[in-house]
């Protein structure tokens, strides 16, 4: 049976099928994309956007690095206990401002009733000692004068010089030993001239060797210390370390007395000015990074000690590039865009290619020419107003 003819008529009864009855919908096209936004004066003012021409500044290519803000160890003290007592009382508190010299806390120790009594036994000692020589140089004018009236021999006298000199060395023997006494009442913060006699001196202070904040206390009223036991940790905050990871490929960018900038989460936007102190001599094997680290000022005390940190490493010399401020880039369609100002209140978005971001400007690559003019805030309006026209409700 020849199937060529019937394969042609069902083919003929399809068509008039489909002629005759509903007509296929075709398929609604797409808006064409939309080339700009066009905003009058008064709704740009009110929507906040600020038309600003793009700039041109001076930069040099850079690298961050990660970090962690640390304690100045040569402004900071670590104070522990001379000798071995109980902790009386506890002045200073975590958080205190606190001088150099202040009493933070008293103790009791038998080691100080034995550097008393030391002490007084060097004074009565050294007060014999000077009565002896006091008798010594009597003794010996007396001898001289003898000799002079032929009354006495040369031997004599020679004698009591003898005893004179010997006198006037053992006082100051005496006197050197007060003055280890009194140097051992120092070494436990006490002084001889607050209490002469010792019969009060019996609590040890313990001090603070310099001015700054109390981080750390570790003891409390009752403790039994021995010698070494960590009592406080105080610091001087004004004076911070970054210590900052760089990649060993960075290091021929880095070296001493290299100035540094440093970010931190809690201030965004912000930069905080460093000076390299010191390159690490050793390489992690792990992370393949050196250690660097930076002397970082804070008068003001905004930054804390271990906040994570990104340092911004400088590599090479500075040459002339297009920025922005960061508010002026969106993401449009996976692409970082911005808003180039054309007359009559156009708005045209335009693709760009960015670079870093340093002090809250953004380096573009390519894309826009220094002195064009964008919208350098209140893009995300723009942005919302080409999104909703490009949509078929829009």
């Amino acid at each position: 049976m020849n199937v060529a003819p019937l394969r042609s008529l069902l083919a003929a009864l399809a068509v008039a099928d489909v002629g005759c009855g509903e007509p296929i919908p075709a398929t609604k096209p797409m808006p064409a994309a939309v080339e700009f936004v066009t905003l009058a004066d008064a709704a740009q003012r009110q929507s906040g956007i600020t038309v600003a021409p793009a700039q041109m500044t001076s930069r040099a290519e850079q690298t961050e690095a990660p970090g962690v803000l640390a304690l100045d160890e040569r402004r900071t003290a670590r104070i522990g206990s001379l000798v071995e007592g109980i902790l009386l009382e506890t002045v200073a508190e975590v958080g205190d401002r606190v001088r150099a010299g202040q009493i933070l806390a008293t103790m009791h120790s038998t080691v100080v009733h034995e550097t008393w009594a030391g002490y007084r036994k060097a004074i009565a000692e050294r007060r014999r000692l000077e009565k002896e020589l006091t008798f010594a140089i009597a003794a010996h004018e007396r001898t001289r004068r003898l000799y002079a009236d032929k009354a006495i021999s040369l031997q004599e006298v020679q004698r009591a010089e003898a005893d004179r000199v010997a006198a006037e060395e053992a006082l100051d023997i005496g006197r050197t030993e007060v003055r280890r006494s009194e140097e051992e009442l120092e070494h436990l913060g006490i002084t001889n001239a607050d209490d002469p006699t010792g019969e009060s001196g019996e609590e040890i202070p313990v001090k603070t060797p310099t001015t700054g904040v109390v981080l750390e206390r570790f003891v409390t009223p009752g403790t039994t210390v021995t010698t070494g036991t960590p009592l406080y940790v105080v610091s001087d905050l004004s004076a911070l370390w970054a210590l900052v990871e760089i990649d060993e490929s960075l290091l021929s960018h880095v070296h001493v007395g290299q100035p540094m900038q440093v970010r931190v989460a809690a201030y965004p936007g912000e930069t905080f000015a460093g000076t390299v102190a010191l390159v690490g001599d050793t390489v992690n094997p792990k992370t393949r990074r050196v250690t660097v680290r930076c002397a970082m000022t804070n008068a003001d005390g905004r930054l804390k000690p271990q906040m994570y940190a990104t340092a911004i490493i400088r590599e090479g010399e500075p040459s002339q590039v297009v920025v922005v401020p960061a508010g002026a880039i969106q993401t449009i369609d996976g692409r970082s865009g911005i808003f180039v100002a054309e007359t009559g209140g156009r708005f045209r978005p335009r693709v760009v290619d960015t670079g870093a971001a340093m002090d809250g400007m953004v380096e573009i690559r390519s894309g826009l020419r220094a002195g064009e003019p964008i919208a350098v805030a209140g893009s995300f309006v723009l942005k919302s107003e080409l999104l909703k026209s490009s949509t078929p409700e829009g």
